[in-house]
């Protein structure tokens, strides 16, 4: 069935509306809202999508650290690489992992699934765990799930739909930060709620872990070489015994995937991606770890820090900052 063909007949599913930090037009299907052009496209992803036992999926829910986990992946699956072949030197992280939602929105999703040549295929989504197909999660293909604090997604998520949406006034003018907050809370942003997206995949991590790793932001910045370690078993492809000589290969694929590196690379400087049309530079903001302290007053801290109590309490999930 060709991708345009399946958008067509996917079926959708019961839906509320709201809109997105009073601005932007969302509606929930099955328990989780989208902004409004996404709905068939996921729906179409949901029931067309057919992956390969061999497949990798990088799940994120937005400006929780996909990015840097895309470049990371990917120079552990093409280690041996000549600095002058790097394709993260010509290509956005984005456009080497393709997202399979903004696959679907362009309707190019057929042609990208012709390509049989790679050993394993890489591909992101934003879609929570019980919205992925169900041959996903039967296919034994590698799932891996980045998480973040979510004071500092909030803010980077605030600052990206502020440039997303090529405003001229300031991020608080268009979003202001109290309706932001508020929002963010009552669970209706862009793949959201935020706390039950998390942890549908922590869940699922500690019932599958061969199948599912769940990756925290805040350690990758605080153990990056004991994180991509994990990362790199995960994915079948450890660095080797020798001690010297794994230490130089982790080496490598930490500066190769480091976002200071990636932030000024040309290639990330300029242009846009064109699916869905998104300025490269926007994935690189500062992603450092505490930003929202720059940003969040202690109210609205405390508003999230409670929300986050009441939704983690039970699961043995702590998203806190360091």
């Amino acid at each position: 069935m060709g991708s345009r063909e399946m958008k067509d007949t996917a079926v959708v599913a019961p839906k509320e509306k709201e809109v997105f930090w009073h601005d932007i037009e969302m509606q929930q299907m099955d328990g989780f809202w989208y902004i409004e052009s996404y709905m068939k496209p996921i729906a179409a992803f949901k029931s067309g999508f057919q992956p390969r036992s061999d497949d990798i999926l990088l799940t994120s829910i937005p400006k929780t650290g996909a990015t840097w986990l895309m470049a990371l992946c990917h120079n552990i699956l093409h280690p041996d690489v000549d600095e002058n072949e790097d394709a993260l030197t010509k290509m956005n992280p984005h456009e080497l992992v393709p997202t399979l939602d903004a696959l679907f929105l362009a309707d190019q999703i057929q042609e990208l699934l012709l390509q049989t040549g790679r050993t394993s295929r890489v591909f992101h989504t934003h879609v929570p765990y019980n919205c992925l197909p169900e041959a996903v999660k039967n296919s034994g293909c590698k799932i891996v799930h980045v998480a973040r604090n979510p004071k500092d997604t909030l803010v980077s998520m605030w600052h990206f739909y502020h440039v997303l949406f090529k405003s001229d006034a300031s991020p608080n003018a268009r979003f202001p930060l109290e309706r932001v907050v508020e929002s963010f809370c009552n669970g209706v942003v862009p793949y959201g709620p935020f706390y039950e997206h998390v942890v549908e995949y922590w869940e699922e991590s500690k019932k599958r872990p061969q199948e599912v790793l769940f990756l925290k932001y805040e350690e990758l910045c605080r153990d990056p070489k004991g994180q991509v370690r994990k990362l790199a078993s995960f994915l079948g492809k450890p660095f080797s015994q020798d001690e010297d000589q794994g230490d130089a290969e982790l080496e490598k694929v930490l500066w190769r995937s480091s976002i200071g590196r990636l932030q000024n690379l040309e290639v990330n400087k300029n242009g846009i991606w064109e699916l869905p049309n998104v300025p490269k530079s926007t994935f690189f903001r500062k992603g450092t770890v505490g930003d929202w302290k720059n940003n969040l007053t202690p109210d609205m801290a405390q508003r999230i820090d409670e929300m986050t109590r009441l939704k983690l309490e039970g699961t043995g999930l702590s998203l806190d900052d360091f």
